[in-house]
């Protein structure tokens, strides 16, 4: 798909979905926040809801957990505008509780859909329920940090998210060594032979739920 079209595709999108009442979420936000970033981006990164600065400005990763990620983009040398945040749940859920299991089911088609769309080269999943959404998993972001992952022909790397580094500074380091390893994949055009230790295809992982394999789709 050519820049221009995705950005078209990825404007169309929004227009369709920003007045969502899909669930309950819908009658308690403020603002529906799509995402921001680039269209054609090569790294997605994708976090569990918004929070009460991004419910309140209608963008992702606005807060002290934003200023995280800002540092851990340029510390690879990037930046925002060349990558693709996104959330599971478009709408804050109240009081920042974690995201219920009926507004995951119907919030993240739209989050699949914006994959589509941009067809990053790789995603990063930041935390728990983003990881398990993408990777069809039950288990917790501890075992699968740092991991990257082949999922139906996309690399899907969890890593934990940018807030958990305000409470326990130590995964600051852990943060930025991830995102080493993030920029190694995209230097080598998503060659995963450079990680060829590291790379797991999830049928040697394993998952908890037994016999499934983890997918995009």
């Amino acid at each position: 798909m050519e820049e221009y079209d995705k950005r078209e595709k990825l404007k169309d999108f929004y227009l369709k979905i920003k007045d969502c009442t899909k669930c309950e979420l819908s009658k308690t936000r403020t603002k529906f926040v799509f995402g921001g970033g680039s269209a054609y981006a090569n790294i997605m990164l994708v976090g569990e809801a918004p929070g009460k600065n991004e419910d309140l400005q209608g963008l992702p990763f606005v807060g002290q957990a934003g200023k995280i990620l800002d540092s851990l983009l340029d510390s690879i040398g990037t930046s925002r505008d060349q990558v693709f945040i996104a959330n599971v749940l478009k709408c804050r859920p109240p009081g920042n509780r974690d995201p219920g299991v009926e507004e995951i089911e119907s919030c993240k088609g739209y989050l699949m859909e914006q994959i589509e769309i941009i067809d990053p080269k790789i995603i990063c999943t930041m935390g728990k329920f983003s990881t398990q959404v993408l990777l069809d998993t039950d288990k917790g972001i501890t075992g699968l940090r740092g991991k990257v992952f082949r999922a139906n022909g996309r690399l899907v790397m969890p890593i934990n998210h940018p807030a958990a580094a305000l409470y326990t500074p130590s995964r600051m380091e852990i943060l930025r060594q991830d995102f080493k390893k993030i920029k190694m994949l995209i230097e080598s055009g998503a060659d995963t032979e450079v990680l060829h230790d590291d790379l797991l295809n999830i049928e040697n992982e394993g998952g908890e739920k037994s016999g499934e394999q983890l997918g995009l789709f």
